[in-house]
């Protein structure tokens, strides 16, 4: 994400609003003026989608320049997500490209949905504020390299080459987010108002972005010297070590689970009455282990812990990486060998049988062995660089409508976080869970 410092100097208005239009204007899309002159983005300022069912407070709005105005989200704790909180310009004109509130939810809202769901009030807020302003400073950058990358990839067979890139990166994410279903997928941009065609659109827009910065940068990074990979090996060893890990296989008896209660609420002889019966179970469990069973088969039979429906796998484990009543069990696992089983262990809380499965020793790469790795990560730090400078050149220069205007409108279309107090969003609902 791109953080944009130059959005103060940018003087330009979003179209819709500079033919000041009555408040029903947006209610149900717009009619276009029947004379006078058109802006090439005349019918991408008018497009249904851009005039979402929200009131407007005011139909003219503020410069782009200048003193907030009242009312103004300019931190966290501005955002209201009740009926009264400002709507803002629902679109976003940078060098007459055009950027809605649907482009910048679509990717963003489900994960929305899911911390309005889980996250307290003012978490939630500064959660909204950061990632929306860096979705839109993102797209504010992709608009104005795109301006560039079209010129250069205007050929027929350029644009073909783009346009199966885009349907790939679509696939890829119907396949990550919607498990490979289209109808999940096409149900969330039904509730955008957006369609399939819309976003292949946007994905042919960043495959052409994404190609040309790599042909603008790419060639230009040189070769580091050695004494500079020296340097950034010896800065950061964790990049080139990893620690031991192991898998664990564990048959576990919480105490609580033998008591029906929190081991708190127990009376000392109902303590000690459980874990006897905890061991008793798990002497049997032992006994079929030594006996040849597999140990997958006796911890579904005996284990009464989370994993135990899985055979008691937790897979692969680095130390430390357990704590509460399963920190001992890792403590333990790094103890045995591959294929070892331990003793019945009797926590406080929880009594247990380990088993080692397999054991990955730690390995750290030597400086020959990983100059590779560091000759590819310097070169992508170059490329960042100066990626990064060129972008910052082309948005200093771009006409950029309302951006504060347009950033309220998104966030008057966010998912409303899970409070008594909290209004229906005017836009998007949270999903549905699969």
């Amino acid at each position: 994400m791109y953080t944009i410092a130059h959005w103060i100097t940018c003087r330009l208005t979003c179209f819709w609003l500079s033919v000041a239009l009555p408040l029903a204007y947006c209610a149900a899309g717009c009619d276009k003026p029947k004379e006078g002159p058109k802006r090439p983005d005349d019918a991408a300022a008018h497009a249904h989608r851009y005039h979402p069912e929200v009131r407007r407070a005011d139909a003219i709005g503020t410069p782009a320049s200048g003193p907030a105005r009242a009312g103004a989200v300019t931190q966290p704790s501005d955002i209201n997500f009740g009926e009264n909180s400002a709507i803002g310009c629902p679109v976003l004109f940078v060098n007459g490209e055009s950027i809605t509130v649907q482009d910048v939810l679509e990717p963003i809202v489900e994960d929305l949905a899911a911390k309005a769901r889980t996250m307290s009030l003012a978490s939630y807020r500064n959660y909204v504020f950061r990632t929306v302003n860096n979705q839109i400073d993102y797209l504010a950058s992709v608009a104005v390299v795109y301006q560039e990358a079209k010129q250069k990839y205007s050929d027929e067979k350029a644009q073909q080459a783009f346009d199966k890139e885009a349907d790939r990166l679509v696939k890829d994410v119907i396949n990550h987010r919607y498990g490979g279903i289209n109808a999940r997928y096409e149900a969330h941009l039904k509730s955008l108002d957006l369609t399939t065609a819309d976003i292949k659109a946007r994905a042919k827009r960043q495959a052409m972005v994404m190609q040309f910065l790599h042909d603008q940068f790419k060639p230009l990074a040189r070769e580091p010297s050695r004494r500079e990979l020296s340097q950034y090996y010896q800065a950061h060893p964790d990049e080139f070590a990893s620690p031991a890990s192991a898998q664990l296989l564990l048959i576990d008896i919480p105490l609580e689970k033998e008591l029906g209660k929190p081991v708190g609420q127990a009376a000392p002889a109902e303590l000690a009455g459980a874990r006897e019966r905890a061991r008793a179970q798990l002497t049997r469990a032992r006994e079929e282990l030594d006996s040849g069973v597999e140990f997958a088969a006796v911890a579904r039979k005996y284990s009464k812990g989370i994993r135990a429906s899985a055979g008691g796998d937790w897979g692969e484990i680095t130390p430390g990486s357990l704590t509460g009543r399963w920190a001992k069990a890792a403590e333990v696992l790094f103890q045995l060998k591959a294929g070892q089983i331990s003793d019945i262990v009797d926590n406080s809380d929880t009594l247990f049988i380990v088993k080692c499965g397999k054991l990955t020793p730690a390995v750290k790469l030597t400086f020959e062995q990983a100059q590779e790795q560091i000759i590819g990560r310097l070169a992508d730090e170059e490329f960042n660089r100066q990626r990064d400078a060129y972008v910052q050149q082309l948005l200093a220069k771009a006409t950029v409508g309302r951006r504060q205007d347009f950033f309220e409108a998104v966030l008057a279309a966010v998912p409303r976080p899970a409070a008594p107090t909290a209004a229906p969003s005017a836009l998007v609902s949270p999903p549905n869970e699969p």
